[in-house]
């Protein structure tokens, strides 16, 4: 994906909309599950509100990712590692 990518691709603000991540929190985490089986394995995030928008995406987008990655790996039976 990255080898493809031209440099305004990869550093360029764009408020979420190239890579879609903007939504629901069923929306955003359903695309960064998305990107991680295209073995995407690192998301640069930008929030406006940064306190208020990083708590909102700990406690509402990231563990709906974890569920959707825990349904693949009960599917598939591959394992899911956390990211620290």
């Amino acid at each position: 994906m990255a080898a493809d990518s031209t440099f305004e691709d990869l550093v360029q603000y764009n408020d979420g909309f190239r890579t879609q991540l903007i939504g629901t929190p069923e929306q955003i985490a359903e695309r960064i599950a998305g990107y991680r089986r295209r073995g995407v394995d690192l998301i640069l995030g930008g929030f406006l509100h940064f306190r208020e928008e990083i708590e909102y995406f700990g406690s509402r987008i990231l563990p709906l990712v974890r569920e959707i990655e825990a349904a693949e790996h009960d599917t598939v039976d591959e394992p899911v590692y956390a990211q620290a």
